[in-house]
């Protein structure tokens, strides 16, 4: 159900102190969204006959109607669990003035969809007003609780994006090129030629207790490409 988004900008901002929201992707889908000006839906891409990379939960999506809809984190998933994000190693944070727009039509989930079930009702998936999410806020754990910016018809938000962190796996290819220096310098170029000088491209500081080089470690060279490589 579509929210209040003063109330909501006012719940985030005031009450819980939410200092931004998140979108994690790979290099090459996040590519795509710089040079268009903007966070695209899924279902969105693929009508522009743009690029992104395939996601395990695309399927998923498209049952459950968010296909063309837009999925925001409420905290720095990298840093909150702390583990490299799983769809991928590009964070693009944006301040939440937007939320002071009527226009933008936000739901919040309780969950992901991928844990959703076919028979559940719409008070199941979603949060029905402000006032509910302030009063159980603490029932559902940060990750569950995505803004969600239904169908968007544009790419969106790039007008109040601050920074893009990108992960480094400390992982390089075998004739010796760094992942993180590929990523950085696609991002770091899409980013010059169509974003606003102030928007920073840096490389994520990790805390020591972070496992997230660790499990980078872990995977195929197939996924660390579908991750980190422009296309």
């Amino acid at each position: 159900m579509k929210l209040d988004n003063r109330d909501l900008y006012n719940l985030l901002s005031r009450e819980r102190r939410v200092s931004g929201l998140y979108h994690a992707n790979t290099v090459a889908t996040s590519m795509t969204y710089i040079e268009n000006g903007g966070l695209i839906s899924r279902g969105g891409v693929v009508i522009r006959g743009l690029y992104q990379t395939p996601q395990s939960s695309d399927n998923v999506d498209v049952r459950f109607d968010v296909w063309d809809d837009v999925f925001l984190d409420i905290v720095d998933l990298h840093g909150h669990f702390p583990r490299q994000n799983i769809y991928g190693p590009v964070l693009f944070k944006f301040n939440l003035n937007f939320l002071l727009h009527d226009d933008v039509d936000i739901w919040i989930t309780k969950n992901n969809p991928i844990y959703w079930s076919s028979e559940a009702p719409p008070g199941e998936k979603y949060f029905q007003s402000v006032q509910e999410l302030r009063e159980t806020w603490d029932n559902y754990e940060l990750q569950r609780k995505m803004v969600t910016i239904r169908k968007p018809r544009s790419p969106i938000l790039f007008d109040y994006l601050n920074e893009i962190i990108i992960d480094h796996p400390m992982i390089d290819l075998n004739d010796g090129t760094s992942l993180f220096g590929l990523a950085e310098r696609a991002i770091s170029s899409a980013a010059a030629a169509n974003l606003s000088p102030e928007v920073n491209v840096i490389m994520r500081k990790c805390s020591s207790r972070c496992f997230c080089t660790n499990n980078y470690g872990t995977l195929c060279g197939e996924e660390l490409s579908r991750l980190f490589l422009p296309r």
